[in-house]
């Protein structure tokens, strides 16, 4: 019996060899034979898309400095203001490039991202005589393996191009001979690759790296952490010049732009009751060089105000390049001050803390009552430090229902708030990196809090934290409840700031009031 089990794993084990090594003596076979026919095999390896970043060659000193971003202040209301910022995506430095000085010269460099998954791509191949050979379609990350037969020893020129659509990608017109191909009428976000590649017997790599002919700008609308209230309308939004399409020639990569140039729509979502920053789906310019590009609102309401025809110009765009119109809205105001600082530091003594040179339980609330001053466009108040918990009451109505904590794993005031990108203090950052620290292991500055608290002059309440010590404010929110509407007077109001005490007990921060001013540029 165990003679007979091991002859049948014999006979399996000699079965099994035999089919591995044909399939292998096939393969190399396959190989061979393509070798011995003089056949050549192509694959292609697609590497990406390249994109223009234009760098700046500075009169007399021979130096370069990267231009990826052009910057400008741009009146909107006598109290308000934005600053446009255009950069190339993705951005390497930043620096002020609206236009450079005469005696500056642009050069330009590449940057490489990936094609993305799914992307219809064709390779059509010519011979030396500039006739049309094969072609073949590809799904980017589906067949890329897939490889193209011709004859060996011969030289031929590979033409890549892309629409960057899953499902479909435009024939060649006059394709029969190389001179006359072209793409015609392409109003899509076309890419090309053209090399010419000597093919030998057996296996050829064609690396492939296509590039975008047009541009493509994303706008982002936001609102400083100072400014209350939330954009509320925007009416035709558009961008220009652009023409409505473009035809290239296969052989040299020649755009004609069809038609005279006008403006495109800008695309945003939905605002629904206001949304204080919002993204434009991305805006394909078809347009050749540098451009004058304008960006224009037919109307936009922010923060109650609204403005008609109003934009910025002096856009300077290069033809490939992906870029992002970044607006930034803010109001000038001055600050309304007095009375309203607040600096304390209590000592942990066991779970509580002494208080005033009194030991407090857990549980105890620290009260401080102040008079903040009133002014026409509301309070802002800063926190440069803070461990771990408060709350605000102002004239009688609290910010929140419950304790505002920053910190878990406290029975006495549960953890309520986090970042409104899903961030959370002492864990994940949703942009990736470092762990953010908990609330009392940072500090903050004059200029920039870890905490902000904003009331709108309407009552409405906006919380920003810090993810680092001194670093930028991005916007708060309750996993419980909301924040309240609070009266806000303009003349004078009545705060009370509360900490429940939970161990060591600690806030440094001030508020002002803030006044509307004549804004200057």
């Amino acid at each position: 019996m165990v003679l007979q089990t091991q002859t049948g794993r014999s006979l399996r084990t000699f079965v099994l060899s035999a089919l591995v090594c044909g399939s292998m003596y096939s393969c190399k076979e396959s190989k061979d034979s393509v070798a011995a026919s003089g056949k050549a095999s192509v694959n292609i390896q697609l590497l990406g898309v390249e994109n223009p970043v234009v760098t700046t060659k500075k009169a007399g000193n021979g130096t370069s400095s990267s231009t990826t971003a052009q910057t400008v202040v741009v009146p909107f209301t006598r109290t308000s203001s934005f600053e446009a910022t255009l950069t190339s995506e993705p951005s390497v430095t930043s620096g002020n490039l609206l236009r450079a000085s005469s005696g500056s010269r642009a050069a330009v460099v590449e940057e490489r991202t990936p094609l993305a998954a799914n992307i219809k791509y064709k390779i059509v191949v010519y011979n030396a005589d500039g006739d049309y050979v094969t072609e073949k379609t590809y799904t980017n990350s589906v067949d890329n393996s897939t490889e193209i037969e011709l004859d060996a020893e011969k030289t031929y020129t590979f033409v890549a191009y892309s629409v960057n659509s899953t499902s479909s990608v435009p024939a060649v017109t006059a394709q029969a001979d190389l001179d006359n191909a072209s793409l015609e009428n392409i109003s899509a976000d076309l890419m090309y690759f053209k090399k010419d590649l000597t093919v030998h017997s057996g296996d050829n790599n064609l690396e492939v790296v296509l590039k975008h002919q047009y541009s493509e700008v994303t706008t982002n609308l936001s609102m400083a952490t100072e400014m209350t209230g939330a954009i509320t309308s925007l009416v035709s939004p558009t961008i220009n010049p652009t023409h409505s399409n473009a035809s290239l020639k296969l052989a040299d990569g020649a755009i004609t732009y069809n038609g005279t140039t006008s403006s495109t729509a800008v695309q945003f979502p939905l605002l629904g009751a206001g949304l204080r920053s919002v993204t434009s789906n991305p805006t394909l310019l078809i347009h050749p060089g540098e451009t004058n590009g304008i960006f224009s609102f037919g109307s936009i309401t922010i923060d109650g105000e609204t403005r008609s025809n109003v934009g910025v110009a002096g856009l300077q765009i290069l033809p490939g390049q992906r870029y992002n119109l970044n607006l930034n809205f803010k109001t000038c105001t001055e600050p309304v001050t007095g009375g309203a600082d607040l600096n304390w530091n209590y000592a942990a003594s066991g779970s509580g803390a002494v208080v005033d040179g009194v030991t407090q339980p857990a549980g105890y609330v620290v009260t401080k009552d102040l008079t903040a001053p009133g002014a026409d466009y509301g309070f802002v108040f800063d926190i440069l430090q803070l461990d771990n918990s408060f709350n605000m009451e102002i004239n009688g109505t609290k910010l929140a229902t419950q304790e505002i904590q920053f910190e878990s794993g406290i029975s006495i005031a549960p953890k309520n708030i986090r970042f409104a990108d899903g961030s959370e203090y002492n864990g994940a950052n949703a942009e990736g990196g470092a762990t953010i620290p908990q609330i009392y292991s940072m500090t903050g500055t004059a200029t920039n809090p870890i905490i902000r608290v904003v009331i709108s002059r309407s009552g409405e309440v906006q919380m920003y934290g810090s993810k680092s010590s001194g670093g930028t404010l991005y916007p708060l929110v309750l996993t419980q409840g909301n924040f309240n509407l609070v009266p806000w007077s303009s003349t004078a109001n009545n705060v009370k700031i509360t900490q429940v005490v939970q161990g060591a007990t600690k806030m440094l921060g001030s508020g002002s009031g803030r006044k509307k001013i004549a804004c200057t540029l």
